[in-house]
């Protein structure tokens, strides 16, 4: 059940931030099952058993999917057309509407945890993308970075996750590109 496997706390942003945020540069903690469940019990939630098998794999891959278009969704929000030609396998992610605690969908059949995960950031995304502050979360423009964040300013300009570094590079850039082109 998804509800089990919620983190007190963890908001809908929170959560797609988190999933967005599971690879960078070579490491990718949502590589197989193993690696789904360390990197769930890293966010100080609940686990279940160990998840093996096919089943395991297409829900870790749906898991990585929901990765990109989250990262594609958010990019978008930062004024980039991102290529969602990589989104495949979610159709396969069948969810049920549960009304017995709050309105939400779940996994409609069990798959282990990284189905469970994929089921609640789908619902997430969901509700994330119908509020107003939607437009806030957003990728770096970076090219080599894409780290999903939310846009705190007061103008909602943010364009790097951090400007001591991917901001500073991009800048530098454009210096050098302008001095090239006029020396």
């Amino acid at each position: 059940m998804v509800q089990s496997i919620r983190r007190p706390g963890l908001d809908d942003e929170q959560l797609l931030l988190a999933v967005a945020n599971t690879a960078h540069g070579q490491e990718d903690e949502l590589a197989d099952a193993a690696s789904v469940q360390a990197w769930w019990r890293g966010l100080g939630a609940s686990a279940t058993g160990p998840d093996a098998g096919p089943e395991a794999d297409d829900s870790v891959a749906m898991l990585r999917s929901l990765r990109v278009l989250i990262r594609g969704l958010a990019l978008r929000n930062n004024g980039i057309e991102p290529d969602l030609s990589a989104v495949a396998g979610l159709e396969a992610l069948t969810l049920r509407l549960d009304v017995a605690d709050v309105l939400t969908l779940r996994a409609g059949q069990p798959g282990g945890l990284a189905r469970d995960i994929a089921a609640a950031t789908v619902a997430a995304l969901l509700r994330a993308t119908a509020r107003p502050d939607w437009p806030r979360v957003k990728a770096c423009r970076g090219d080599d970075c894409r780290w999903v964040f939310v846009d705190g300013s007061r103008n909602c300009s943010r364009r790097w996750c951090a400007m001591a570094n991917c901001g500073n590079r991009a800048k530098m850039a454009t210096f050098r590109s302008r001095h090239r082109t006029t020396g």
